[in-house]
C-alpha cells in the first residue's frame, strides 16, 4: 500500500510521551476520507489463530471479537482498539511493540492515532493490525498492559 495513496491529518494535540497506550493518540477523532479496502488486503502477518488452519481476517470476525469490547457501536476509542485486537489475538497481556504496531495501523488507515474512531474504522484499524502483524521480538519484549475482560 502506497503511503502517499492515504489521507494524512495533523493531530489536534501533539504527540504525547510514549508509555500508556490511551496517551498516544490525540483528543479529537480524525475525519479522514475512505481508505483503500483493507478487508481486500492480503494477510502478510503471522496466523492470529492457533488452530493450525489459515483464516482470513474478515469483517464478521473483526466484529464479533468487536462487539463484546465496544461500548458505542458508533464509536470506537483508541482503548477499544487495543483490546479488540488483544481479544482476537487472545492475549492476556501486550508489549510496546503491540502498542506500535496499533498506531502503525491506526496511521495506515486513519492518517494516525486518535482517542476514538468511527466504529467501522476502529475495525479496518484491527483488520490492518492483524494482517500484517509481525509478533514481537521476545527477547528484549516486557509487558506493559495486562487484560482487562
Amino acid at each position: 500500500m502506497a503511503s502517499d495513496a492515504l489521507p494524512r491529518t495533523t493531530p489536534a494535540e501533539g504527540t504525547p510521551p510514549a508509555g500508556d497506550a490511551r496517551r498516544q493518540a490525540p483528543q479529537e477523532p480524525f475525519d479522514t476520507e475512505p481508505v483503500p479496502d483493507v478487508w481486500r488486503m492480503p494477510s502478510r502477518g503471522i496466523e492470529w489463530c492457533d488452530c493450525g488452519q489459515h483464516h482470513d481476517v474478515d469483517r464478521k470476525i473483526v466484529l464479533d471479537f468487536a462487539e463484546a469490547a465496544v461500548e458505542d457501536r458508533e464509536w470506537m476509542t483508541h482503548d477499544e482498539v487495543v483490546d479488540t485486537a488483544m481479544d482476537l489475538w487472545n492475549y492476556e497481556s501486550v508489549c510496546e511493540f503491540f502498542f506500535m504496531a496499533i498506531r502503525r495501523s491506526a496511521s495506515a488507515v486513519n492518517g494516525g492515532p486518535a482517542r476514538k474512531y468511527r466504529f467501522e474504522r476502529g475495525l479496518e484499524i484491527v483488520a490492518y493490525f492483524s494482517k500484517s502483524w509481525q509478533g514481537c521480538p521476545e527477547e528484549i519484549c516486557s509487558v506493559v498492559r495486562e487484560h482487562r475482560g
